[in-house]
């Protein structure tokens, strides 16, 4: 969580350097300055952060019209782009390959360095509000589900439509299907 400047700049930091990597077109590269005019994801988690910083850390009755003013651009951005993640979730970090449906529980909680790709779901059970934790260096892939008061080790990969509704404790495996674990790999620096 944000809970001073320093704080937020590194957050920042370490979301462009995670989309950055993962780019491979010669505009959104993580050496070249157009990429905060450019790319959309990466404008999205730039407000993201800020709106972060803004919400933790300024919160006397003088900064409210410019908190309000920002969390209306966020959840307008948000909406364009199809996300629904809330503010204070997701560690430093974080990279979203793809916009267009992602949706992540207030009460959940995502490690740094995760990926997540298009149409994840990760929440609460119906009348619950216990929500999956997830640990550090974790990739979702696309249209992966994951529910319930769930915890998910570092370094997890959750295979494209995984359906995971019961802990993940093996740091470092892979798990497709319905809860299935298909492999075990040691964790190193680089998942892809």
């Amino acid at each position: 969580m944000i809970r001073c400047r320093k704080d937020y700049l590194r957050y920042v930091a370490e979301d462009m350097a995670a989309l950055g990597a993962k780019s491979a077109h010669p505009l959104w590269s993580s050496g070249n300055p157009m990429v905060w005019l450019t790319d959309p994801i990466v404008r999205w988690e730039r407000l993201l952060r800020r709106v972060e910083y803004w919400e933790n850390c300024k919160t006397g009755v003088l900064w409210k019209p410019l908190r309000v003013l920002l969390r209306w651009r966020f959840q307008r951005k948000s909406m364009q782009l199809g996300f629904s993640i809330p503010i204070n979730t997701c560690g430093p970090g974080l990279c979203i390959l793809h916009y267009g449906s992602v949706v992540v529980s207030r009460h959940s909680r995502l490690g740094a360095n995760c990926t997540l790709n298009s149409c994840v779901n990760i929440g609460a059970r119906p009348g619950e509000t216990a929500a999956p934790l997830i640990g550090d260096g974790c990739y979702i892939g696309p249209g992966a589900k994951l529910w319930g008061g769930i915890a998910v080790a570092d370094g997890v990969a959750v295979g494209a439509n995984a359906c995971v509704s019961k802990d993940v404790p093996d740091r470092g495996c892979a798990v497709v299907g319905v809860n299935r674990v298909i492999r075990r790999r040691p964790l190193g620096k680089e998942r892809c």
